[in-house]
């Protein structure tokens, strides 16, 4: 894909909830109607939290030991891609410069997302996986469907 096929996301939202599970929201800026969202489980979402500020853990989690020792052994991150949607799964590469070449590795786009705030890396998404918010007029239309049609 090309970088125009792709949009920086600058922001990075995320919500727990009991019922719907826990959600990141990835966003260009605040006022943008498009947006990506993806599901994560609880560590991947106390990941995230900890690299925004909002969890303070004790000790290092998974990905602060492996980037720690990426870090150490010389290895720059460039940036993440959450680039696809296959059979209701996402997929995310991270790219990685070894020396004088640039490596990629195939990454769940939870783990690249909190690896990308924790590095300060650039976050890019497909714009083919961007969702559009709806306005005010469209949701009281689908709603007025809803009601309108007979189950």
């Amino acid at each position: 894909m090309e970088p125009k096929d792709f949009v920086e996301a600058r922001e990075v939202y995320i919500k727990t909830d009991r019922i719907q599970g826990n959600m990141v929201v990835l966003k260009e800026n605040e006022k943008d109607s498009e947006y990506f969202m993806m599901f994560v489980g609880d560590a991947e979402i106390t990941a995230i939290a900890k690299e925004k500020g909002l969890v303070d853990s004790k000790r290092p989690l998974t990905h602060d030991l492996y980037l720690s020792i990426l870090e150490r052994a010389g290895v720059t991150f460039e940036r993440v891609e959450i680039y696809s949607m296959q059979e209701n799964t996402y997929y995310a590469n991270v790219y990685v410069r070894v020396g004088d070449e640039e490596v990629v590795f195939d990454s769940r786009p939870s783990d690249a997302v909190a690896l990308a705030l924790h590095v300060k890396c650039p976050i890019m998404v497909s714009r083919k996986l961007l969702r559009r918010e709806l306005s005010q007029e469209e949701i009281q239309e689908y709603e007025m469907i809803v009601r309108t049609v007979k189950f």
